[in-house]
């Protein structure tokens, strides 16, 4: 298959710094090196004690991210959070340091883009990490194959197969507070600077709960030469029609993954 050997020429994949976000799997953090991410607009989830009562550096109802910039923390457990899912967290992330002894850090498993560490030297995934998630169904009524990835709030790979062919599509979203009839068209910035085209491609427009904010997504077929440059570049930022979105780091690193594993 064209798709495999192309991929089998590309250089194997080095984890290094990559910032991959384990989510649920949080064991893979244990004995990790870890610091604060600077440059968020607040900090939230660091607390004194293993109930999570009293905030770590409180500053009103966050935490001073000028007590927690530049330690050096080593993740030396795991546990879920005893309050259940309080504020929006559910796993909890036991740090040590010397400046600090012992402090906890409550996260969100399923938002990447809320998760305020930063791995030293990255992190290295069991094989098959990414592909383990993908889910498939089969059609009864024809010989067509959907696998996909896990729903996420920025980007979902479609791949199907039908009668020995095989298509791959990207879904792209982005949510907005104002409604805009006249999109069209997709650019995305990639890592190496290079921005790629789409501009006749539609955009559809669905509204959210209560008409409060509007979704926009477009589906980008994905052909051989798209597969050499996104297995191999990673997107920093797209826009879809008028609106544009930075792409989470971790969602960008888990998109490419999900490619190699789709094209195998």
């Amino acid at each position: 298959m064209r798709i495999a050997i192309l991929f089998l020429m590309i250089s194997v994949n080095l984890f290094s710094q990559d910032q991959y976000f384990v989510g649920k799997n949080s064991e893979l953090l244990i004995n990790k090196k870890v610091i604060l991410k600077e440059g968020k607009p607040g900090y939230y989830g660091f607390y004194k004690d293993d109930k999570l009562q009293e905030l770590f550096a409180k500053d009103g109802f966050s935490n001073n991210p000028e007590k927690l910039k530049g330690i050096e923390f080593t993740v030396i457990q795991t546990m879920e959070n005893p309050n259940g899912f309080k504020m929006g967290r559910d796993l909890v992330l036991v740090l040590e340091s010397d400046k600090t002894g012992k402090i906890y850090y409550a996260y969100n498993s399923d938002i990447g883009q809320s998760f305020e560490l930063y791995i030293i030297d990255g992190i290295i995934l069991p094989e098959g990490y990414f592909c383990d998630k993908l889910e498939t169904e089969e059609d009864k009524f024809s010989s067509k194959i959907t696998t996909k990835t896990p729903e996420n709030s920025q980007f979902t790979i479609h791949q199907i197969v039908e009668n020995d062919t095989i298509k791959l599509y990207l879904k792209l979203e982005i949510y907005k507070d104002k409604l805009s009839l006249n999109n069209k068209g997709v650019k995305i910035l990639l890592s190496d600077g290079t921005i790629l085209s789409r501009p006749n491609a539609d955009i559809e427009i669905s509204s959210g709960t209560g008409n409060d904010t509007w979704g926009y997504t477009c589906f980008i077929r994905l052909h051989e030469d798209d597969l050499q440059t996104y297995s191999s570049k990673t997107i920093t930022d797209y826009l879809l029609g008028n609106y544009g979105r930075k792409m989470v780091e971790s969602n960008a690193l888990e998109l490419r993954e999900y490619l190699k594993c789709m094209t195998k």
